[in-house]
């Protein structure tokens, strides 16, 4: 039996006398055996002596996973630092510390190591700040806690400065974990992908992106196989090792398995690291899961603009239906005007009325809902959420200024995103030529590579790339030429008018 195998079993018993209710109030979520050695085998260093930083140990199944990958590529001493606060636990850890000691004394190999039974971003505050020297480490290994903490919490205001918005301990963790790498240090993680782009995560990933070398990013098709039979996972998660340097990275190996077993790959392929790290004020992080996915996204990045760029913007509807319960009304009459949810979007087009048990159709007009409401006018709609088994993330419809003629205004309610002209009023080319960027397959799988996420997140979509107007108004003017404007007839006119482009280019 390996290690990992022994600290798995001890691990399972453990998990058999705690509540999955205790271990989500910790942000708690153990790493099966199976991905704990592929993270293991992922470390590439050599040497006779390794220093490793474990700083969510939990039962100490990560550092086992690697002292087994490590013992057969000749390294003779292990010196870990293991970090872990839950009191639980740590008798189990500490137990499979010194069993594994024992075993390595067999064969002629040491293991020295400490257990710190605290905080580890407290405990490190001093190297994050620069007080204390940081490199000590050649390997850091950790599955971090996955918990949102206060704006006003000690972490949080430890690193402040790549903290925006609702901070979560697994970042937090990431960020000191490389901080405290040696140069040319390993940084081996499992965590949710959610922090490759949002706002939230801009600053960390700048900081991030600016210390560390991505090399290896293992994705999984099923997020049921990461939990294995202790925990439920919500968040799609990624297995990423990255080397801490400046120095320039050529590419990115991409992995990625259907189970918890990681070395059952169904796609293995190298990119261009520049398809994966774009080097912008955003600094997202994209995961493509297949070649298509690749030249999709080095496609759309050869665009230039954005959308508040051109003079456009997605916003969010402003309406949210358990707040605003008051002013809504199931019926017409002079008073009200049109409230839109995603369930008007039909097709390309918005059909409105259209009766759907609790969900108000109108929106009292007075004073106290101007708040709510936006000129009439031609929108692009969005449905702001969509199911993970639907075809298509991003599902759009039309709105033209005269299909609701007999109002002045509408309203939008919060699951719903539109697009405006910020100044003026947008043309018929205009809202055509974003129409069938938006609803082309092309677009659709650039935002699902970016988002592992469900949710069309306004801010991502202002920040993506978008061609120049003139571009768009030409894509508008061959949509106007088509009597059905689905994602084929999309693609096709994309494709037509860049390759268009492209010989204009050439000659």
């Amino acid at each position: 039996m390996n290690f990992a195998d022994l600290v798995q079993s001890e691990t399972t018993t453990y998990l058999s006398s705690v509540t999955k209710t205790k271990r989500k109030a910790l942000g708690q979520f153990f790493t099966p055996v199976s991905i704990a050695s592929h993270m293991g085998d992922m470390s590439q260093f050599y040497g006779e002596k390794v220093r490793i930083l474990d700083p969510g140990a939990g039962s100490g199944i990560l550092s086992a996973s690697v002292i087994d990958a490590l013992s057969k590529k000749g390294v003779k001493r292990f010196e870990i630092d293991f970090y872990e606060n839950d009191v639980s636990i740590l008798p189990v850890l500490e137990s499979n510390v010194q069993k594994i000691k024992e075993g390595l004394s067999l064969k002629e190999m040491i293991l020295e190591f400490n257990i710190v039974r605290g905080n580890f971003i407290a405990e490190n505050q001093f190297a994050w700040t620069g007080l204390l020297p940081t490199e000590k480490y050649d390997v850091v290994i950790c599955n971090p806690p996955y918990k949102k903490i206060g704006k006003d919490s000690l972490e949080a205001n430890l690193m402040s400065d790549i903290v925006y918005g609702q901070p979560n301990l697994y970042f937090l963790f990431m960020a000191m974990g490389a901080k405290l790498l040696k140069d040319g240090g390993e940084f081996i993680y499992i965590v949710p992908r959610s922090f490759s782009s949002g706002l939230y995560f801009s600053a960390f990933r700048r900081w991030f992106l600016s210390e560390m070398r991505i090399t290896n990013i293992h994705l999984f098709a099923s997020r049921a196989a990461v939990g294995g039979s202790q925990d439920s996972i919500l968040q799609e998660t990624v297995i990423l090792r990255a080397i801490k340097s400046n120095a320039p990275q050529q590419s990115i190996e991409i992995t990625e398995s259907i189970g918890a077993c990681c070395n059952e790959t169904i796609s293995r392929f190298f990119v261009d690291y520049r398809t994966c790290v774009k080097a912008d004020r955003n600094s997202f992080l994209y995961f493509p899961t297949s070649r298509q996915d690749a030249v999709t996204l080095d496609f759309v990045n050869s665009w230039t603009a954005t959308l508040p760029e051109l003079g456009f913007r997605m916003k969010t509807g402003q309406l949210v239906d358990f707040r605003e319960r008051k002013w809504m009304s199931q019926t017409p009459d002079a008073d009200t005007i049109p409230l839109l949810w995603p369930f008007n979007l039909s097709g390309a087009r918005i059909r409105f009325p259209i009766q759907v048990s609790g969900k108000p159709q109108y929106l009292r007009d007075t004073s106290s809902t101007k708040r709510l409401q936006m000129n009439r006018g031609s929108y692009l709609l969005l449905k702001r959420f969509t199911s993970k088994e639907e075809k298509r993330r991003l599902q759009c419809a039309l709105l033209f200024e005269d299909d609701l003629s007999e109002y002045e205004s509408i309203s939008a309610e919060n699951h719903l995103n539109y697009i405006l002209k910020e100044t003026g009023r947008i043309t018929q080319e205009e809202l055509f030529g974003l129409f069938v960027l938006l609803n082309s397959s092309y677009l659709d799988r650039y935002f699902r590579v970016l988002s592992g996420s469900t949710q069309v997140n306004a801010t991502e979509v202002n920040a993506i790339p978008f061609p120049e107007i003139e571009v768009i108004r030409a894509l508008g003017e061959r949509a106007l030429q088509y009597k059905t404007l689905d994602e084929s007839a999309c693609d096709q006119i994309i494709q037509n008018q860049f390759l268009r482009l492209q010989i204009t280019e050439a000659v």
